[in-house]
């Protein structure tokens, strides 16, 4: 009974693009349990310390690997696209973790999640911006529908300030700044390894982010607890697995395919929010998500 289905899975495991799909897909639900994770490190880090904790680490490890299996790269890499290198670091990583932990800071995770979710429609306008792909008039219908959704998840909070739309708006950089990153790192992970591309990446981005370290850091990180370590442990792994994952799926898969993914991400942190945090779901939040999963799911796969 189960021969057939076993062939079936193996076939299907045996093409680069399905693999690609599945590993987006533990990645997405590997991300989606971090912003819980964040929300207790911040309250002893500041969103700086803990971004350049996250990378120091989890570039540390990479680099590691790089060094003793594929140095040769690695150097190959630097000497033949230096300048993009930087570029999908500032572009990528760097800023756009900065922009999601100072945003966290003052929503909950399942609003910073949806507003996370838009980066398919960001890729997808860049996209065609620099006409890697071409514009379909109808695409524009569930695009106004993602946007609709993102209203309704807004206007579901009942008091608003300045800090809350000051956070809305850093949260909504990180998906543009990722946009900007699936686009100009496709052509680099075809030449080179996601792995030496995401650790040195990821060690430039903790060198960048030294000077603004406060003085206290050292004592912060020292004096974190059992708790705190394994939640700043699980965070290291989910970079080294996500982008890793993410830089190699872009070499099979289309950037606006590979953006799609992350639409399952918005209900998973939501959950986690619920059960980890005490987060609260109205009716009106919980329709603006689904709104805003039906306009991204129309807008990059049913209208592609």
């Amino acid at each position: 009974m189960n021969q057939p289905f076993q062939v079936q899975a193996r076939r299907f495991l045996a093409h680069p693009s399905a693999l690609a799909y599945l590993g987006l897909f533990v990645t997405m639900m590997v991300w989606a349990i971090v912003p819980v994770f964040l929300k207790r490190l911040l309250a002893v880090l500041t969103p700086i310390e803990l971004s350049f904790s996250r990378f120091l680490l989890s570039g540390g490890i990479l680099l590691v690997w790089v060094l003793l299996r594929s140095r040769q790269s690695l150097v190959a890499m630097f000497r033949q696209d230096l300048r993009l290198v930087l570029l999908c670091t500032v572009l990528g990583p760097l800023t756009a973790m900065v922009c999601f932990n100072f945003g966290i800071l003052h929503i909950t995770i399942g609003t910073a999640a949806v507003f996370a979710a838009l980066e398919p429609f960001f890729t997808y306008l860049l996209a065609v911006i620099l006409r890697q792909e071409h514009w379909q008039p109808q695409r524009m219908v569930s695009i106004l529908v993602a946007l609709a959704g993102m209203t309704l998840v807004v206007f579901s909070r009942n008091v608003w300030g300045v800090t809350y739309w000051v956070s809305l708006l850093l949260v909504t950089l990180s998906p543009m700044i990722w946009a900007a990153n699936s686009i100009v790192t496709k052509e680099l992970v075809k030449r080179h390894s996601p792995i030496v591309m995401t650790g040195a990446s990821f060690v430039l981005s903790s060198l960048l982010l030294i000077p603004a370290l406060s003085p206290d850091y050292p004592a912060a990180i020292t004096g974190m607890g059992p708790i705190l370590w394994l939640s700043l442990g699980y965070c290291v792994a989910s970079n080294i697995l996500g982008f890793s994952v993410w830089y190699w799926s872009l070499k099979y898969l289309p950037a606006s395919s590979v953006a799609v993914t992350m639409y399952l991400i918005p209900v998973l942190s939501v959950a986690a929010g619920m059960i980890f945090l005490n987060e609260t779901l109205s009716l009106l939040k919980a329709l603006g998500i689904v709104t805003v999963i039906v306009g991204l799911y129309l807008v990059n796969v049913r209208w592609r």
